[in-house]
């Protein structure tokens, strides 16, 4: 099935959806109004500055799982199908109704609340009517940006600690080394004690191996170009070396690691310290350092936790 999304002058609301194959072709709005300005002609979508931009993203994910669910249940009409549900969900609350149920299709199985208690939660906090604030899905947390031009965003642990979990089991060291505070980390290090250098550096080379192997495949796979991959795994490996030379005399590990290498040894010594030590009880420990700092505040809705924290986002 081939999904695109386009603009329809001939309509407010003009932001569409199409969905093909070979039997046919159908169009529905999508509930949302797009100023032209802002549309990605070349790669029909919307800017990813949009609220929404993310939510269509997942959205086309979701229509091409529930196209081939459709299809392997031996439903004929499977593009009609199709359409009704999508029009069922836009007519009772437009574009929301999409990010809403893209938001709680991709994280209710992680104990993550839903969609509309973060909402309950923001205007409770807030004070703000709907009409007041935007809400923008970024992974599993809520931002929102108000008509004040004030910006917040909003974060559970449980939907901390799946992105946590999700870093570490997908080895993706680019958000460890971004989005994880190193701070945190040594904390969680050396109140656990350390760990004994004859356990910590075999399993961390280990790791360093396990990494390289998987960024060489990756290359293939891609048909990259691998002449500079030589050379990427060299400088790595020297890295590695002065950390272990270094690693007896160093008060905290972790910070040794980020200082010689921010982007890879350090995302692959927290990766390590994971797993020797029982990851769920430093996700917890992580979230408990994290959301008791100075700049979120906390508020409880319905029964659950929910911590915001005033930025520019």
């Amino acid at each position: 099935m081939v999904i695109t999304y386009y603009l329809n002058g001939e309509e407010e609301e003009n932001l569409y959806c199409r969905i093909e194959d070979e039997t046919g072709s159908l169009s529905f709005s999508l509930g949302y109004t797009v100023d032209e300005d802002e549309w990605d002609e070349e790669n029909e979508d919307l800017s990813p500055d949009d609220s929404y931009f993310y939510s269509l993203v997942s959205f086309k994910t979701y229509l091409e799982e529930r196209y081939d669910t459709l299809r392997i249940e031996g439903k004929t009409d499977v593009l009609d199908l199709i359409k009704g549900e999508v029009e069922r969900i836009v007519e009772e609350s437009g574009i929301q109704g999409i990010a809403r149920s893209m938001f709680d299709n991709e994280n209710g199985h992680d104990g993550i609340p839903a969609y509309d208690k973060f909402i309950t939660a923001f205007e409770k906090f807030s004070g703000l009517d709907a009409e007041e604030y935007e809400a923008l899905v970024i992974d599993n947390t809520l931002e929102f940006g108000t008509a004040e031009g004030d910006d917040f965003q909003m974060d559970t642990v449980a939907g901390l600690k799946s992105r946590l979990r999700s870093f570490v089991e997908k080895r993706s060291y680019v958000e460890l080394g971004t989005m994880t505070s190193k701070f945190i980390w040594s904390k969680i290090y050396n109140e656990a004690g350390g760990i004994e250098k004859h356990i910590l550096l075999p399993e961390m080379l280990q790791e360093w191996e396990i990494f390289w192997d998987n960024e060489y495949e990756e290359l293939k796979n891609t048909g990259s170009d691998t002449a500079n991959f030589e050379k990427a795994k060299e400088k790595s490996w020297r890295q590695f070396q002065v950390f272990m030379a270094c690693y007896s005399d160093s008060v905290d590990i972790i910070q040794l690691a980020f200082e010689i290498d921010d982007m890879e040894l350090y995302p692959m010594i927290v990766t390590t310290m994971l797993r020797i030590f029982d990851a769920e009880v430093c996700y917890e420990e992580y979230c408990e350092a994290e959301f008791s700092g100075d700049d979120w505040e906390t508020v409880e809705s319905d029964g659950v936790q929910f911590f915001l924290k005033e930025g520019d986002y």
